[in-house]
């Protein structure tokens, strides 16, 4: 028996083997496995850009909000402040676990 009789036919032809297509689906599964795990992965940045923008924009809110609170009140600002910083301090908490939630 030669080394060549060891090898598998390298044709394909119209009708693969049972190896062949054992193979072939190996690698599809394998293939559609990957393309699932990017898209998740994708979905998950998309989640955690968006909150971080959403989070970004409302601190930015609050930043305003709180400037012209303290603006008429000045006697309140420190409270103001307090409340402010609060809810921000909220905010990048659920900015945080964005991604940990997935």
């Amino acid at each position: 028996m030669t080394a060549s009789n060891d090898l598998p036919a390298l044709s394909g032809g119209l009708f693969p083997t049972k190896h062949n297509r054992q193979i072939a689906r190996a690698l599809a599964r394998i293939d559609s496995g990957t393309t699932l795990a990017i898209r998740q992965d994708r979905a998950q940045i998309e989640r955690i850009a968006q909150t971080t923008q959403d989070g970004m924009v409302a601190v930015c809110q609050l930043a305003g909000l709180e400037a012209s609170l303290a603006q008429l009140t000045p006697h309140a600002a420190g409270r103001i402040e307090a409340v402010a910083v609060a809810g921000a301090i909220q905010i990048v908490g659920v900015v945080h676990n964005a991604g940990r939630s997935l």
